[in-house]
């Protein structure tokens, strides 16, 4: 009867949090929105997602859901439903995870678990979100077979739950060990092998995730050098804990597009509030163990700089740190279980504005930058003869900062600082709603004529000035910013 009881409660929880997805990012679904390295799969015509799409960064597992359930097309509404209920599934098995039994304190954790601006990492590109939601479920449904069933099967499809995760995103170990500290927080083993076990699977995940790694890295299978693939010596990382100290405090506190003042205050709030409500030792050791451990990425990457401040990473760590000290303060009584309430309602109400607000700049922004590219392609397709050229930018130029005014400190990745064309590969974009291919998928100049090597390097205007474009027979460049018509004259033949 009980679990019976238990069932229908996690089925309300989802319906209310798949519900809450839909209803937040309704804009967002009916606009078909998609971000800057999008465009030529959602054209969908010469390149669609296949299962070795990810592979050259290790991401084996990433597009598994996307050629199986829509042949490696992004569709419109069907892509987000499912990768929303892929997200709320996750989001109830946490609170199952956790042995949350209250329904109200369910509820705002899976709501700030699914609707927190952290969120907004992963949708500005939706070819990702069924892989990289999934994920979420794949470790706390991994972690819940470790636990409940004790046979050699329950433990193998954990394992394979914990590597087809790693598969999607590396960076899910930082949702594996906070669930994990926080599961012992709220729930407090009484025995040492309690304490260990959970953690013992999924570090044999992590050191079989790195042996493919190598493995995968021998056969050329996958490029070495990539940012996320790239780790650093012991004796590195020991040198970086004070600095990993640090931006796992910055992570927490410091304002960026989207996470304003007023969230990252009530952020704090709530962890401040759960650390002192902890009654033993061992829990706030725990507790300080997992908020160091939401900058892990950061910290085992050769190239911290690629991760830190980065919200898609922030997903699977900070994001589920706070949710984890939601519940913790959440379980007090009297006042300070009020107070989470109340920390949390606003967090959450926070969270909600601040969905709707990217919505609203990031509708706005890409619409101002597909306006400016067609102006620019107007120009070409005016140009006498008609070729195919190939496309050279200088800089990225986004437009969304003109549409948000709130403060912030961190240029945090992809919010609002990335242009929706890619600087690298502009084709996409450039050939979206062209009648046929004018511009080359490469974007490198291999000759250079007179003409050209004048531009360059008197150039010193960059859009919207007459000036800052060049078309030739061959190529058409484009100079954005004024830094990126510096960079591409220090790479100028002397």
């Amino acid at each position: 009867m009980r679990q019976k009881k238990s069932n229908i409660q996690d089925f309300k929880l989802f319906t209310a949090l798949f519900i809450a997805l839909n209803l937040v990012f309704c804009f967002y679904q009916t606009t078909f929105f998609w971000g800057n390295h999008d465009w030529d799969w959602i054209k969908g015509t010469d390149q669609l997602l296949a299962l070795n799409t990810g592979m050259f960064e290790a991401r084996y597992a990433k597009f598994i859901l996307n050629v199986f359930l829509f042949g490696g097309h992004i569709l419109p509404i069907l892509n987000n439903v499912v990768a929303f209920a892929l997200l709320a599934l996750g989001a109830v098995l946490t609170t199952h995870y956790w042995q949350l039994k209250n329904f109200g304190d369910k509820l705002l954790v899976g709501l700030f678990i699914t609707l927190s601006p952290y969120i907004l990492g992963w949708l500005y590109f939706p070819i990702n979100i069924l892989g990289n939601f999934a994920a979420v479920a794949l470790v706390v449904g991994g972690l819940l077979l470790f636990e409940t069933k004790k046979s050699v099967l329950s433990y193998v499809l954990s394992l394979i739950c914990f590597l087809l995760a790693l598969g999607v995103y590396p960076s899910v170990m930082e949702m594996m060990i906070i669930l994990i500290c926080f599961r012992h927080i709220l729930c407090q083993p009484l025995q040492f092998k309690e304490f260990i076990k959970p953690f013992v699977l999924p570090f044999l995940a992590l050191v079989i995730f790195k042996l493919m790694l190598l493995f995968l890295s021998a056969q050329h299978l996958i490029a070495g050098d990539y940012y996320n693939l790239q780790t650093v010596s012991a004796t590195e990382l020991v040198k970086r804990v004070p600095d990993i100290i640090k931006l796992a405090f910055e992570q927490l506190v410091l304002p960026l597009p989207f996470m304003n003042v007023s969230f990252k205050i009530l952020s704090l709030l709530i962890v401040l509030g759960a650390l002192f409500s902890l009654r033993h030792i061992y829990s706030g050791l725990l507790f300080v163990a997992a908020f160091i451990l939401t900058a892990l990425s950061s910290w085992l990457t050769a190239t911290p700089v690629d991760t830190a401040f980065m919200p898609r990473v922030n997903f699977y760590g900070v994001n589920f740190f706070i949710a984890g000290a939601m519940a913790v303060l959440l379980l007090e009584k009297g006042f300070r279980r009020n107070l989470g309430l109340l920390f949390a309602g606003l967090l959450i109400l926070q969270s909600i504005t601040a969905d709707f607000y990217a919505e609203k700049v990031w509708a706005m922004g890409k619409t101002a930058e597909e306006n400016m590219i067609s102006r620019i392609v107007g120009r070409v397709e005016n140009e006498p003869n008609f070729k195919t050229r190939v496309p050279v930018v200088a800089g990225e130029l986004s437009l969304r900062p003109r549409y948000y005014h709130d403060f912030y400190l961190i240029k945090s990745p992809y919010l609002l600082d990335h242009s929706f064309m890619v600087r690298h590969i502009p084709s996409g974009m450039f050939n979206f709603y062209t009648a046929e291919n004018l511009f080359d998928k490469t974007s490198v100049i291999s000759s250079m004529s007179d003409e050209l090597y004048h531009f360059l390097n008197t150039a010193d205007k960059p859009y919207p000035h007459k000036s800052a474009l060049f078309v030739d027979d061959d190529y058409v460049v484009l100079l954005l910013t004024k830094d990126g018509i510096k960079a591409i004259q220090a790479q100028l033949p002397k």
